[in-house]
């Protein structure tokens, strides 16, 4: 207990990590977003945008690095695998929070019109995709409106389990790597 009083605090690299790759996270998801809004729809459901989407993922696991990478250079420090997990978990959840409010502001502010576009671009690529208006329909009731209440709290959501665990994965390594007691 005296052990950890001394130790120097976390959260600044748990703070830097995240806003670094919720700036990452926003900025590909935004770019996403307008590639989706510059293409004709296919009537495909996987296409550039959809793997820029799941790049975005892969490059919100760094956050772990990044932050036990920080705390362990920062403050000369050897720290044990739960740590880091614990600090990538935090800098994971940092990210999404971020991210999230840059993403509702982006929409609010810079472009209100960004929502209602994905949505009819939503509804114009399942008509090419040769789907009948009940298909649709069906489709739209299971498929919360871009930037209402419910996409929104269950991207949240869903971003804060797996960039969390994720990014409790990737602090486990950095504190393997970068602050390993052996």
């Amino acid at each position: 207990m005296e052990n950890e009083m001394n130790e120097p605090s976390y959260w600044p690299s748990v703070f830097l990590a995240g806003v670094i790759v919720a700036f990452i996270m926003s900025a590909l998801g935004l770019g996403s977003g307008y590639m989706t809004l510059g293409s004709e729809p296919t009537g495909k459901t996987f296409s550039a945008a959809s793997f820029l989407g799941i790049l975005v993922c892969l490059i919100a696991g760094i956050a772990g690095i990044i932050a036990t990478r920080h705390y362990a250079r920062e403050h000369d420090v050897t720290f044990p695998i739960g740590r880091g997990a614990l600090i990538g978990f935090l800098s994971g959840v940092t990210a999404v929070t971020i991210s999230t409010l840059v993403g509702l502001l982006w929409t609010a502010v810079i472009d209100p019109n960004m929502n209602q576009a994905l949505y009819d671009w939503q509804i114009m690529n399942m008509e090419a995709a040769n789907m009948t208006e009940e298909q649709i329909e069906m489709t739209l009731k299971f498929t919360p409106k871009p930037g209402s209440m419910m996409a929104v709290l269950s991207q949240f959501g869903i971003g804060l389990v797996v960039i969390g665990i994720f990014n409790l994965l990737t602090g486990m390594i950095g504190a393997k790597v970068f602050a390993s007691e052996e």
